[in-house]
């Protein structure tokens, strides 16, 4: 925690009321951070500049690229398809780094690491996972690598030496955002300041109303900011060329509710209806018997609904109990999605990147929208448009009106406009994204080109 930081906490810790005290301390940290990154952001580049003539000597001379991966949580491998790619890159010598994930407490920091590591060691092998420090957070390692990619936008969210400023010393640092990005207000108002972002030597986003936006907000960005695509998302051609949907089966629909059921910090996004609908959806098996589903909550909906200060956890088991028992219900959590997308007819949901992700399927989706415009309000000027393209439902009737028209009835008005506006505006380079980030990243070195 740097003096300034320290002061200002000391300094705002005197005021008495809590929200006010809140405003002004945050306030005071971002015009701080602010002016940090601009008082950091040209030696760091001076820095880039210096590691790009590196890398272009060692290509020159037919030598490899280390290149990291740094992950806190295997789930957050938003890189794994540039990682799969360059590794049969004779060009790259990758590897994946695991980094602790301290903002969470000692419990967690070890249960997600020991799972990442094992994981991704089951997946890729032991020798390409790097733990870049014990279990303890303590004897951290640099990262030894020409060019890291990283996931971890917040700086607070690993240890200090594994910000993007710190790495900056010694590597070439590319951020690859972990969800879709751009859509709501709490990403326009966060994420072109951090720290993470700005001192990245490229910031790779998913297509370009987002990066007009973050250019928009922080003139910095222009330096680092490139469209590539979400290259998350080019695994999931492979997964819907697999997927077996014969004419004449059974419908099958995904139902996704969010975890964000708390009344929300200011800026903070709060997109969940679940207290509202959770009836409406529990009945959907019974009035719909043809149909299969397929619930999927957010991984921390139900951890949070099973606190004391909202259903408990015996109110919790019994209404997942209550799902499970119906013989059209698959209860998922957690774990990969790609292969359910492919495999379903629909979703129905109120969740972030879900939003602009579903329309890689080219199929239905049914948004549930909270009282009094309350979700609107969130929505920046391209997730708008995304909401011109999905079928929206402010409670249970409006819920079943989708399940029985659009998705049983197959009565779709809005596919045709739908499949043009996803083929191009939100699926850019969609199945060759992850080609893209790796291109970048060789024209950056060898031409100094965004």
């Amino acid at each position: 925690m740097s003096f300034a930081v320290t002061l200002i906490r000391l300094a705002t810790a005197l005021i008495p009321v809590k929200g006010a005290r809140r405003s002004l301390r945050r306030r005071l940290m971002d015009r701080e951070r602010d002016a940090r990154c601009a008082r950091t952001l040209p030696e760091v580049r001076a820095r880039y500049a210096a590691h790009e003539a590196e890398c272009r000597a060692k290509l020159v001379r037919g030598e490899r690229l280390k290149v990291a991966f740094l992950v806190c949580d295997a789930s957050m491998f938003s890189g794994e398809s540039v990682y799969r790619a360059m590794l049969g890159d004779a060009r790259f010598e990758p590897f994946i780094a695991v980094a602790p994930r301290v903002s969470r407490g000692e419990d967690f920091m070890r249960e997600t690491m020991d799972k990442t590591i094992r994981s991704l060691a089951a997946r890729y092998g032991a020798e390409a996972v790097v733990a870049l420090c014990g279990q303890d957070s303590g004897q951290a390692r640099e990262v030894d690598a020409d060019v890291v990619f990283s996931t971890v936008i917040y700086e607070d969210q690993s240890m200090p030496q594994y910000t993007v400023e710190a790495m900056s010393r010694r590597s070439l640092v590319a951020v690859l955002y972990y969800g879709y990005g751009g859509l709501f207000v709490s990403n326009e108002k966060k994420t072109p300041f951090l720290p993470n972002i700005v001192f990245a030597w490229r910031y790779f986003v998913s297509n370009e109303a987002t990066r007009s936006m973050s250019v928009s907000r922080n003139p910095l960005l222009a330096g680092n900011a490139v469209v590539s695509g979400y290259c998350k998302m080019d695994r999931l051609a492979a997964e819907m060329d697999k997927a077996v949907r014969t004419p004449g089966s059974r419908k099958k629909i995904l139902v996704c509710p969010h975890h964000t059921i708390d009344a929300a910090d200011e800026g903070a996004l709060a997109l969940s209806t679940f207290l509202a609908n959770a009836d409406a959806l529990l009945g959907l098996p019974d009035e719909f018997p043809e149909v299969d589903f397929v619930f999927r909550p957010h991984p921390l909906l139900f951890v949070r609904l099973a606190t004391p200060k909202w259903w408990g956890p015996e109110r919790t088991a019994e209404y997942r109990a209550k799902l499970e028992a119906h013989p059209n219900v698959e209860f998922q959590q957690g774990g990969d999605y790609f292969a359910t997308f492919a495999e379903s007819d629909a979703m129905i949901h109120d969740c972030g990147s879900f939003l602009a992700e579903y329309f890689y399927t080219g199929r239905p989706q049914c948004f549930m929208l909270r009282e009094g415009g309350a979700t609107e309000r969130q929505l920046l000027p391209f997730s708008r448009r995304l909401m011109d393209y999905v079928y929206k439902a402010r409670g249970g009737g409006e819920i079943s009106a989708f399940v029985r028209d659009v998705v049983a009835g197959g009565r779709d008005p809005l596919a045709e406009g739908r499949a043009a506006f996803a083929a191009s505006e939100v699926c850019v380079n969609h199945p060759g994204a992850t080609g893209r980030v790796v291109d970048a990243v060789v024209r950056g070195i060898e031409k100094g080109e965004l």
